[in-house]
C-alpha cells in the first residue's frame, strides 16, 4: 500500500473516474449495466460540487480507485445524519484489485472524519457485495440495519457504521 497516495480528484480526471466506477461496479457484479445508477456513477463533476471526490493514485499518478465523501446537507449524503460522515461509490480499478486500494481509501475517509471532529462514519453497500462487506467488517464497521434502504425495486442497500470514539480506542487507523 505504500505506493498509493490519496488526494482530491482533479476536474480533468472526472471522466476517467466515472468510467472507472462503472467498470468496477459492473465487472465486480455489484450492478447490472442497464440500471440508471450507471449514469449516476459517471456524474463525477456534479457530485464534486457538493461533496469531496477522492482518488487513490499509484506511483505514476494513475488513478486506481475513488470514493465520494459527504456530510449533510449534501445530496450525496444519503443516510448520514448531522455529526456523521458518509462515503459512497468506493471503487477500485479492476486491474488494481488486491493492492489495498479500498482500505487505503477508507483510511483516508476515517482521517477526514477525525479532522472534522465527527463521531461516526456511515455507508450503504449492496447486500450482495460480499467483498466490500468483508472489508468494512474487517475495518471495524458494524451493521446499522435502521439505515437499510432500497433506491430501486430489487436493489437492497444495507447500512454500516463506525463509531469514531470506538475506533480511536481500538488504536486509530487500520493499516497505516
Amino acid at each position: 500500500m505504500s505506493d498509493l497516495l490519496v488526494r482530491p480528484a482533479r476536474p480533468e480526471e472526472y471522466e476517467r473516474i466515472g468510467e472507472l466506477r462503472v467498470r468496477a461496479y459492473i465487472e465486480g457484479g455489484v450492478i447490472e449495466p442497464d440500471l440508471p445508477y450507471v449514469q449516476h456513477l459517471r456524474e463525477v463533476a456534479e457530485q464534486a460540487k457538493t461533496a469531496d471526490v477522492l482518488v487513490a493514485t499509484d506511483a505514476e499518478d494513475k488513478v486506481v480507485g475513488t470514493v465520494v465523501v459527504a456530510q449533510p446537507p449534501s445530496p450525496e449524503a444519503e443516510i448520514a445524519k448531522p455529526g456523521e460522515l458518509e462515503f459512497r461509490m468506493l471503487a477500485t480499478d479492476p486491474e488494481a484489485k488486491g493492492r489495498g486500494v479500498g482500505q487505503t481509501l477508507v483510511d483516508a475517509v476515517l482521517e477526514q472524519a477525525r479532522e472534522r471532529g465527527l463521531k461516526r462514519v456511515v455507508l450503504s453497500v449492496a447486500d450482495h457485495n460480499d467483498r466490500a462487506i468483508r472489508l468494512y467488517q474487517r475495518l471495524g464497521f458494524r451493521r446499522l440495519p435502521e439505515r437499510d434502504w432500497s433506491p430501486l425495486p430489487g436493489v437492497d442497500l444495507i447500512g454500516y457504521v463506525l463509531d469514531m470514539t470506538a475506533e480511536a480506542a481500538a488504536g486509530g487507523s487500520h493499516g497505516q
